[in-house]
């Protein structure tokens, strides 16, 4: 797999996109897909009984059922919770990390990450701020 997703779902998935919207067949999708493939995936596909295959479905369902492990789950805003202002550190430190965690959240509602942002603020200033001025949206 390339080395900018890891995730072997991820890259079925942006491989078939692409194939698609240039309209390849179903036979050449079996024969380009190896060129995306690198390490344990090669060496996965190398292993492949050769013509064992007939269809792009087919290869496709036994690739992701033999990396199925490797496979990173969608997170949900509840492990945005254990992220905490440090007192001793830096507000945009606590920012930078929430945000991070954030954007790996497909579904955040604006609501529940403000609700979560203010939660693991450090009491101080910034929290009070918020709070008086009723802020809404994470914007």
């Amino acid at each position: 797999m390339p080395q900018e997703s890891k995730d072997p779902l991820d890259h079925l998935e942006s491989f078939k996109t692409l194939m698609h919207l240039q309209g390849v067949p179903d036979t050449i999708m079996c024969r380009a897909f190896p060129t995306t493939l690198k390490g344990p995936a090669r060496i996965w596909f190398s292993r492949l009984t050769p013509n064992s295959i007939g269809t792009f479905k087919e290869l496709s369902a036994q690739f992701t059922s033999h990396f199925i492990g490797g496979h990173k789950y969608k997170k949900s805003t509840a492990c945005l919770m254990n992220i905490k202002q440090w007192e001793d550190k830096m507000l945009r430190s606590y920012i930078t990390r929430f945000n991070k965690e954030a954007l790996s959240i497909s579904e955040a509602d604006d609501k529940i990450l403000m609700a979560v942002f203010t939660n693991g603020l450090w009491k101080g200033k910034f929290l009070f701020s918020l709070y008086k001025n009723n802020s809404k949206t994470m914007s």
